[in-house]
């Protein structure tokens, strides 16, 4: 049970994260990526120094593979979530929803994260898909294609995410500070060269910003170690399912903070919104 609470913790603060301080904070989505990465790092220097705590000690080669997919995974989920949080925090949070959705589907490619999958579970993908094309409409319709790809990219990258977190904690029985350096290190590596691709400064253009940052960095460290400690005892899907606090929470968060956002709430982001949340409480049943 104790797994449960602590993916919820998890998710919480990435509400707050994801709602309010990608949005807040003066800089590209990757800029806000690279910087709290960076600080998550620092967080595991100043442990090795003090206390000689050593997050790889023991990392296998097999362990060391999967955690660089896991980074990698994560970093592309980010660059792109990040990104689109900047242009809309409503429909790139609902697009995020596909990725629990998405987990039912890769171990059909990938049998090595076979999970058992029941028929509702399909019915639910099948509604969900069918939310992602309400979606998909609002923002091409607007001709905002940009939104589109990010909004997807995410959601893909987000769901490796979930089935690798889930993964490396439980069947190679690779310790949460190791997983979380992992994700930390590969994403300051990977996000310098989304910044590329993208077309995105990484400079943060508000001195004040800088401690937002630090925050948003600490925020991530605990939730990252959460996050992983609890997928040890808890499904790739609940976690994906679970996730949905982090969405809404920043759809909310980030409605009431930044004022503009609420425009952004089309009658299609309604209904895709609808679908997908139903998708969701389907697969509880």
């Amino acid at each position: 049970m104790i797994g449960y609470f602590e993916i919820l913790a998890a998710v919480s603060i990435w509400a707050l994260f994801n709602g309010v301080l990608v949005r807040g904070i003066k800089t590209s989505g990757v800029g806000v990526g690279t910087w709290t990465a960076l600080v998550g790092i620092f967080m595991f220097f100043v442990a090795f120094l003090i206390f000689g705590w050593d997050p790889l000690n023991n990392v296998k080669p097999k362990q060391a593979i999967f955690l660089l997919c896991l980074g990698v995974s994560a970093a592309i989920n980010n660059a792109c979530y990040y990104t689109a949080l900047k242009i809309s925090i409503p429909v790139s949070s609902l697009f995020h929803y596909i990725a629990p959705l998405i987990v039912i589907a890769w171990p059909l490619i990938f049998p090595i994260f076979y999970e058992p999958t029941g028929g509702m579970d399909v019915v639910a993908a099948v509604i969900g898909l069918m939310g992602f094309f309400f979606l998909a409409k609002s923002s091409l319709k607007e001709g905002n294609r940009k939104l589109f790809f990010l909004g997807a990219g995410s959601a893909i990258f987000y769901s490796l995410e979930i089935l690798l977190s889930g993964y490396v904690s439980n069947n190679l029985g690779v310790s949460a500070s190791a997983s979380t350096f992992s994700k930390f290190f590969f994403q300051a590596l990977a996000m310098v060269s989304m910044a590329m691709v993208f077309k995105e400064s990484l400079a943060v253009k508000v001195k004040t910003d800088w401690l937002k940052i630090v925050a948003g960095g600490v925020f991530l460290y605990f939730s990252f170690m959460l996050y992983f400690l609890g997928s040890v005892s808890v499904s790739s899907l609940e976690r994906g399912v679970l996730g949905y606090i982090d969405r809404i929470g920043a759809i909310a968060l980030g409605c009431w903070f930044f004022k503009e956002e609420r425009s952004k709430l089309t009658k299609e982001v309604w209904i895709g919104g609808g679908l997908i949340l139903g998708a969701g409480a389907l697969i509880l049943i």
